[in-house]
C-alpha cells in the first residue's frame, strides 16, 4: 500500500474550509479528477474518480469524525482498496492548513506503475490546489 501525504493553506477560516471539505458531494463541481459523489447519509458515499489507472468506482464510509480538525474514512475491500485522514490546523484568523494522508492499494499492473511513477500524488496535489482554489473563491476574501 502506497502512503500520499499532502497539505495545502488555503486562505479562509478554518471553520469555511472544514464546511467546504465535509459536502464532498459538491468535489466533482471543481475537482478535475473527481466525477462523482453520492453521500448516503448514514456516514458512507459513493464515489466515481478518474485517475492515471484510469476511471474507479468505490464506496467510503467514514470511519471518524472531529468537528472542525479531522475526517477519516475507509474505502473498503473493493477495486480501489484506500483509507485516509484529513486535519484542518489553525494557521490564522485568515488561513488554514489542510493535510491529507492517503494509504492507497491501486488495483493492477497499470495502477501500480501509475502510483509508482507519482501519478497519483500528482492527481491528489491536482485536487487539493483545485479544493484550494474553489474554497477561496468561495470566501470573498483577498488572496493576495
Amino acid at each position: 500500500m502506497g502512503r500520499i501525504e499532502e497539505s495545502v493553506e488555503v486562505a479562509a477560516p478554518l471553520e469555511e474550509v472544514y464546511r467546504h471539505w465535509v459536502h464532498c458531494e459538491d468535489f466533482p463541481q471543481f475537482m478535475r479528477g473527481v466525477v462523482s459523489v453520492d453521500v448516503s447519509g448514514r456516514g458512507s458515499s459513493s464515489w466515481v474518480v478518474e485517475t492515471a489507472g484510469g476511471r474507479r468506482e468505490f464506496e467510503a464510509v467514514t470511519t471518524e469524525v472531529v468537528e472542525g480538525e479531522r475526517v477519516a474514512w475507509d474505502g473498503g475491500s473493493g477495486p480501489v482498496r484506500h483509507s485516509g485522514v484529513v486535519t484542518f490546523h489553525h494557521v490564522d484568523d485568515r488561513t488554514t492548513r489542510v493535510m491529507l494522508q492517503l494509504e492507497v492499494e491501486p488495483p493492477g499492473l497499470w495502477a501500480h506503475l501509475a502510483e509508482a511513477l507519482g501519478f497519483v500524488d500528482r492527481r491528489v496535489i491536482d485536487d487539493l490546489n483545485d479544493f484550494k482554489h474553489h474554497v477561496e473563491r468561495s470566501s470573498g476574501l483577498p488572496t493576495g
